[in-house]
């Protein structure tokens, strides 16, 4: 048993002398016995040769503080490296543990010339692997863990997320040390996904409702627009792996821009030691970073378009949308997302019930916070061709309804009481506790006040939507996209 790291070289040996008089279940409890022994070799000699945390050399680090706010049920841990971690007991799913880390940065800091590899990063890393382990030998070396992580990128942050249960948060951590420390790049991955990607953009040059969501963004932003771009063959030759390296290390290069969210059913102290060992020991800088307003202009203020697409079924497709500056606050994005709600009350009961003909219906909106205070509402939905003009003018007369105060009262109880009643239904999962600690941390309220929701929401009044509906429409950049039966120019 000289070679420990190969398990064909172990080989026991054992002569037994069996009286006649005893039954089979001698024999079985013998080689139940020899069974467990060969189990605890196996697991003993594999376990050693192969770990998750294989060629990382940890160099633990220490708590430097640690200070606990009654307002939230949570404590920051301040760790030697300049991380902050927020953590918060929760068991309102038992078993249930979630991470997240947030840095600013994300697409607004990227180059145009790396745009196209930023955008496509999150979803190929996974197809790395992690650490020392391919795709492939990854679930090998996780056997029998329950834990997961992912990246993800957007125009303003980037972040890595997280799960386990309770027992497997070790693991979890140690992924979260991998992420920064120890990335996984395997060219080989790399080529074989980039053909599949190949075969998909030829697939979704054949969807619909692809190619109406291609030719919403070059009506609105153009065909060159750098920012704004098609995912199309001209888009992947941008990407490359080198490039894909290097964006991965500038976006996830210090730990310490990032702050840390850990929330569920672990107690604080197991994770202390688990927080010294694998996060306060990774390598940081005291590079700080900040997003920068990479918003793009629509090329009109009033776009008003007719696109012929070759459509399948006898049906329309309609786009119609509203943006104007205005200042966030918690209370105009509560009226806004009640100003959307009503509306699409009201389009579903005219739309649907009176009028007939429609295939699908959707309304959104939404206060954007950043890069720019701005509202937003968004109409979309597919008719009959021959009720194209009547359904435009019909969702102009809803919005017109609110500008002028015609407002159901039943319509708007409704909406309040939905948006109460969804709170109640949140605040029963871990998850709402995560977003209590983020909301509290990074956007500065307090989600459990109720001066920040139910104090807000039962205030709502029917001239708050009024008011808010007239501000949005008034002088607001408006698009109207109608997609048709044509002969397909694209």
């Amino acid at each position: 048993m000289n070679d420990e790291n190969n398990i064909q070289n172990i080989l026991i040996m054992c002569c037994l002398y069996i009286k006649p008089t005893k039954n089979i279940q001698n024999i079985l409890s013998v080689l139940s016995f020899l069974l467990v022994v060969n189990v605890i070799l196996l697991f003993s000699v594999n376990g050693n040769a192969q770990t998750l945390m294989s060629g990382v050399n940890l160099d633990p680090g220490t708590i430097v503080s640690e200070n606990m706010l009654q307002v939230t049920g949570s404590t920051t841990f301040t760790l030697s490296n300049g991380i902050k971690v927020h953590y918060k007991f929760a068991d309102k799913n038992k078993n249930d543990v979630q991470f997240k880390a947030i840095s600013y940065g994300g697409f607004s800091l990227i180059k145009d010339c790396d745009f196209a590899t930023a955008q496509v990063l999150s979803k190929v890393m996974p197809f790395f692997g992690l650490g020392d382990y391919s795709k492939t030998d990854l679930p090998k070396i996780l056997a029998g863990k329950t834990a997961n992580t992912s990246i993800h990128i957007s125009n303003l942050t980037e972040s890595i997320s997280g799960s386990s249960i309770t027992k497997d948060v070790e693991t979890l951590l140690q992924m979260i040390h991998l992420h920064f420390v120890k990335p996984r790049f395997d060219a080989d991955a790399y080529q074989v996904l980039m053909k599949h990607i190949d075969n998909d953009i030829i697939k979704r040059s054949h969807t619909i409702n692809e190619k109406i969501n291609d030719s919403i963004t070059t009506t609105l932003y153009g065909n060159n627009n750098p920012k704004q771009r098609l995912f199309n063959h001209d888009f992947v030759k941008e990407v490359s792996y080198d490039k894909l390296k290097a964006v991965y290390k500038e976006r996830f290069n210090n730990a310490a821009d990032f702050e840390f969210f850990i929330v569920g059913d672990i107690q604080k102290s197991v994770l202390r030691t688990l927080l010294e060992q694998y996060i306060a020991s990774i390598p940081t800088n005291d590079v700080k970073e900040m997003w920068q307003d990479n918003s793009e202009p629509w090329l009109q203020d009033t776009i008003d378009k007719d696109i012929p697409l070759k459509i399948e079924v006898a049906k329309s497709s309609v786009r119609i949308g509203y943006k104007k500056a205005m200042a966030y606050s918690l209370k105009n994005e509560l009226i806004a997302k009640a100003l959307g709600d009503i509306l699409r009350l009201r389009f579903t009961e005219n739309l649907r019930e009176e009028v007939g003909g429609t295939y699908g219906l959707s309304i959104q909106a939404s206060m954007l916070k950043r890069p720019l205070e701005q509202v937003s509402l968004q109409i979309a939905f597919d008719c009959n061709p021959d009720n194209v003009q009547q359904f435009i003018s019909m969702a102009s007369q809803e919005i017109k309804k609110i500008t002028n105060g015609i407002i159901a009262q039943t319509d708007l109880d409704k909406t309040k009481a939905n948006f109460l009643k969804e709170r109640k239904l949140q605040e029963n999962y871990n998850s709402y506790d995560m977003s209590l600690l983020i909301n509290y941390f990074r956007e500065g309220y307090n989600m459990n006040a109720p001066k920040n929701f139910k104090d807000l929401v039962n205030a709502i009044t029917a001239k708050d939507l009024q008011s808010f509906a007239k501000a949005l429409i008034k002088d607001s950049k408006s698009y109207e996209i109608v997609f048709s039966e044509g002969v397909d120019d694209r």
